[in-house]
């Protein structure tokens, strides 16, 4: 018997996905949240994980009464059923019971889906074991380690969880309808249109009523909006799904995303130094998580905040937040330096011969310390080198938002890792790989459109995305060891 290691250019086969989903613990602790027996009734005739592996299915065959035809096959539903078997064999605490002769249909699936794993408190719950399995697998690969390399003031992309938002378009256009909004409550009524125009009770044909209009820097999108986290390793396959989440009306993705990042936080503690997000986090935002979670953000200025070109006369002089005046002691007396932040930046801002504010340099980062409060609360403040002529000292500088501010506009206007360093390359060049996952989600779905599902039952179709996602690549890890179990190596015998 040989063993096999994968590489980049060496796709799996669809019976090895299959093997892989359901050789992934994660799946059984899941699926566990579906009840084996109804109050009433019969008893269920498939176990949960199979329930739930019938909708992870879904998104590899990229539809649900597609997998119903091809588990109809011999050969496929063997493949699972030697799966489950041999992990009962090697995890018999995780399978309570082996799949019967007869596979799941697509209305036992859609019971399932309807009646339990789209319930919003099942959902929920779902989400919290999904990411304490997805922690525990990055930790597998070296990632998130309490105790792994980096810091503060250098943070190792081994310790930096990275995320996006994406909007994925619904397979049929909104009806046409009127919005009237009362002044009075701000409560908005919707009043649907016949094709020709007419009110009428009812939309008359099928669409997604949890779609809305999403703005971004490409334009309106219609559909929903998912936020989902990542971590991953320098090699190929190496990224974890840590958290999905659905941004419930527009306007809210980074509040989505604040939220699901806590509720990683809670499980990865310390192995997270720092956060890679888009300008959708504002100074609110950071602010938070520094604050309460005691996190870096790394991410761009907004547009709104950045320096940018001006006409007319003064149209070099630059778009700054002013931070103070530092005050030292110099050979010669007391030396004042003005600081500034410029497009996250903090930077030491002088006058030109017509007054007018110029850049004088941008001040290098030294040490970054965070304090811990008796309230429980985090404190940061960032030294910078100051070049004074006469005398160089640390300047320090807090990022948070001053006292009564609450646009929180200094954390909007600085950034401890700001655009420009070579820190900041390094690692929001993660962020990028979240547009990665992205297209590949939306390939998973029928022309790359969801159906009309509502939002509870899209975030599971998200979330068993993110098993498949996690399950493949778990697979081919345990195919790169020098030791792996028979599931993996039978085929090479």
């Amino acid at each position: 018997m040989r063993h096999l290691r994968i590489v980049r250019d060496q796709p799996l086969t669809t019976n090895e996905k299959i093997s892989a989903i359901f050789s992934h613990p994660a799946l059984y602790e899941l699926g566990r949240l579906v009840p084996a027996k109804s109050p009433v009734g019969r008893p269920a005739h498939h176990p949960g994980y199979l329930l739930l592996g019938y909708g992870v299915l879904a998104r590899l065959y990229r539809s649900g009464i597609r997998v119903q035809t091809e588990l109809s096959d011999a050969s496929t539903w063997t493949v699972v059923q030697d799966a489950v078997a041999t992990m009962a064999q090697a995890r018999p605490e995780l399978v309570d019971r082996l799949p019967g002769a007869r596979p799941p249909s697509w209305e036992s699936f859609r019971y399932a889906r309807d009646r339990y794993l789209s319930d919003p408190e099942v959902l929920d719950q779902m989400q919290d074991l999904f990411t304490e399995f997805a922690v525990a697998q990055a930790r597998e690969l070296g990632l998130l380690n309490p105790t792994g390399p980096g810091s503060l003031s250098r943070p190792d992309r081994s310790r930096v969880v990275y995320g996006d938002g994406t909007v994925v378009r619904p397979l049929y256009r909104p009806p046409a309808a009127t919005r009237t909004t009362s002044p009075g409550t701000g409560k908005t009524t919707i009043t649907y249109l016949t094709p020709d125009g007419q009110p009428t009770q009812a939309p008359t044909r099928r669409f997604d009523p949890d779609a809305a209009d999403y703005h971004g820097h490409t334009g309106s999108v219609h559909g929903q909006n998912f936020v989902a986290l990542y971590a991953r390793g320098d090699n190929a396959h190496q990224r974890v799904v840590l958290a999905v989440d659905r941004v419930p009306r527009p306007g809210l993705e980074a509040d989505t995303a604040v939220k699901a990042i806590k509720r990683l936080h809670a499980v990865a503690g310390a192995g997270i130094q720092a956060i890679v997000y888009d300008g959708a986090m504002r100074g609110v935002h950071i602010d938070d998580l520094m604050t309460h979670q005691g996190l870096l953000v790394i991410n761009k200025v907004h547009a709104s905040a950045k320096t940018a070109a001006r006409r007319g006369k003064h149209a070099a002089t630059p778009r700054w937040f002013a931070l103070g005046a530092w005050e030292h002691d110099a050979p010669d007396g007391p030396c004042t330096h003005t600081l500034g932040a410029i497009d996250g930046a903090v930077s030491e801002v002088g006058l030109d011969e017509a007054g007018q504010p110029v850049v004088l340099s941008r001040l290098d980062r030294r040490q970054v310390k965070r304090p811990r409060r008796a309230s429980g609360k985090y404190h940061f403040s960032v030294a910078y080198e100051v070049p004074c002529p006469a005398s160089p000292f640390l300047a320090w500088v807090t990022p948070h938002g001053e006292p009564g501010d609450t646009n929180h506009r200094r954390a909007d206007a600085v950034r401890v890792i700001a655009e420009g360093e070579d820190d900041f390359t390094r690692l929001y060049g993660l962020r990028n790989d979240a547009e990665s996952f992205n297209s590949q989600l939306k390939r998973s779905l029928l022309v790359d459109r969801a159906m009309s599902l509502g939002g509870q039952r899209q975030l599971l179709d998200v979330l068993c995305y993110g098993l498949l996602h996690n399950a493949t690549n778990a697979y081919r890890a345990a195919l790169a060891q020098p030791d792996t179990s028979a599931t993996l190596t039978a085929r090479a015998a």
